[in-house]
C-alpha cells in the first residue's frame, strides 16, 4: 500500500491510496464517519426560553455545534461536561443573535470549535399595558451536557462533514486488481483532520487484531 498526500489545510485533506482494494478504502471511510469519537452536546436542561424557538428546536441546534477538546483521549463515555448559556435581548426595541462563543464551559479544555455558529435570535418588542409602553424582552437560560460518542449512534458525533473517495483511472490500461483511490476528508472542527484519519486507521487495526486473536483462540492455534 502507498499513500500520497495531495492537498492539506487546517480542516481538509486530500490523499491518494494505492495498492488496496475498494473494500479497504470503504472500511476506512466508514470508520472515519462512524467510529472516531468526539464530544457533542447530548442533553439540555432549559430553565428559561421565551425565544421564538421551541425547546426541542433549541436543543437540536445545540447538539449540532462542534465541540473541541485539548486532548480527546482524556475523556470517556461516562464523562459529562457542562456548558451554560444565559442571554437576553436588548433593552430597547431590536434584536440580538446568540452565537456559540457565548457557551461557557465548566471544563477550560473544552469549547465550541467555531464561535460564530448562530443559536437563537432574541427579539425585544414594544408593548402597551394599561396605557404604559414597555419593552418586552426575550431570554434564554440553559445548561447543556456534552458527552463522548460515535457517529454510529447519532450524526452529531460524526467528526467529518465530507468523507468521500473515488477510484482513479488506470493509466496503464491494464486490469490490475490493486487500484488507486483519492480520498477527500473535511473535519467539522472538533478534531484535526489528520487525527481523524489516523484514529480511524488505528481503530481498524485494533478490530482486525481482535478478530485474529479470537479466531486463533477458537481454533486452538
Amino acid at each position: 500500500m502507498d499513500v500520497k498526500k495531495e492537498y492539506h489545510k487546517d480542516n481538509e485533506v486530500r490523499f491518494v491510496v494505492s495498492g488496496v482494494k475498494v473494500r479497504f478504502v470503504n472500511a476506512l471511510r466508514r470508520a472515519m464517519i462512524a467510529e472516531v469519537p468526539k464530544l457533542a452536546i447530548d442533553e439540555v436542561n432549559i430553565y428559561e426560553n421565551t425565544s421564538l424557538l421551541y425547546d426541542e428546536q433549541l436543543a437540536l441546534r445545540l447538539g449540532l455545534i462542534p465541540l473541541k477538546a485539548a486532548d480527546i483521549h482524556e475523556y470517556n463515555e461516562d464523562d459529562a461536561i457542562s456548558l451554560t448559556l444565559k442571554a437576553e435581548s436588548p433593552e430597547r426595541v431590536g434584536y440580538t443573535v446568540v452565537y456559540s462563543k457565548e457557551l461557557i464551559s465548566a471544563d477550560p479544555k473544552v469549547e465550541p470549535a467555531l464561535g460564530n455558529v448562530p443559536i437563537v435570535k432574541l427579539v425585544s418588542t414594544e408593548q402597551e399595558i394599561n396605557g404604559i409602553r414597555t419593552v418586552a424582552r426575550q431570554r434564554v437560560s440553559l445548561e447543556a451536557i456534552a458527552r463522548l460518542g460515535r457517529g454510529r449512534n447519532h450524526a452529531k458525533w460524526q467528526p467529518v462533514t465530507i468523507c468521500t473517495f473515488k477510484e482513479l483511472p488506470d493509466e496503464s490500461g491494464g486490469s490490475s486488481k490493486q487500484k488507486a483511490f483519492v480520498f477527500t476528508v473535511e473535519s467539522d472542527g472538533s478534531l484535526p483532520v489528520d487525527e481523524i484519519v489516523t484514529e480511524a486507521a488505528r481503530i481498524m487495526r485494533d478490530k482486525f487484531e481482535t478478530l485474529v486473536t479470537a479466531l486463533k483462540t477458537q481454533q486452538g492455534i
